[in-house]
C-alpha cells in the first residue's frame, strides 16, 4: 500500500465530483466574462500569447509557449501565425539551432500590451469583486494547492 494512501483518510466521491463540477462551472463563467474583455479586439488565445511573450523580453519557443499555456503545438501555430500576420508577434531564428525560433513581440505589440495589461487586471478584478479579498487570497491558495498535488512528476 502507498503511505499516501495511509496518510490521507479517503476522499469521498461525491465531494470530488461537487468540487470538480464547481471548479468547472466558476472556469466557464470567468471565462465567459473575460472573453467579453478582451481588449484591443484580439481573442483570449491570442491575448494569452501576447501576455506570455509581454513577461519575456527576449521571447519564446513554440514549445515553451505550449507548456506555459497547456495548449497543443497546433494551437500555438496558428495563434502565432494569426498574430504575425497582425504586426503584433514576429519569429527570430535561433542561431544555435537552426531548427527552433523565438517570437517575440513587435514594437506594435509591446505598445498593445502596456495597455491591454493593466485593462485585463482591472477587468479581472471587476469580475471578482463580489468576493471578499481575504476568500479571494483563501482560494487562490487552495488552488495553488491543488495545482501542485496534480503537476505531474509529483509523489
Amino acid at each position: 500500500m502507498n503511505r499516501t494512501a495511509t496518510a490521507r483518510p479517503a476522499l469521498d466521491g461525491r465531494l470530488a465530483v461537487s468540487v470538480w463540477v464547481r471548479l468547472l462551472k466558476a472556469h466557464g463563467l470567468m471565462l465567459r466574462e473575460v472573453r467579453r474583455r478582451v481588449p484591443e479586439g484580439l481573442t483570449l488565445p491570442q491575448f494569452d500569447v501576447l501576455a506570455q511573450l509581454h513577461r519575456r523580453e527576449a521571447g519564446m519557443t513554440p514549445g515553451e509557449l505550449t507548456r506555459e499555456l497547456l495548449v497543443t503545438a497546433g494551437n500555438v501555430t496558428g495563434i502565432v501565425d494569426r498574430l504575425v500576420l497582425l504586426g503584433l508577434a514576429e519569429r527570430r531564428p535561433v542561431p544555435e539551432d537552426r531548427r527552433t525560433v523565438r517570437v517575440v513581440l513587435t514594437p506594435r505589440g509591446r505598445q498593445i500590451m502596456h495597455r491591454a495589461i493593466p485593462r485585463h487586471r482591472a477587468d479581472v478584478e471587476a469580475i471578482l469583486s463580489a468576493m471578499p479579498p481575504s476568500s479571494l487570497a483563501r482560494l487562490r491558495d487552495l488552488l495553488g494547492e491543488l495545482s501542485h498535488t496534480l503537476e505531474p512528476g509529483r509523489p
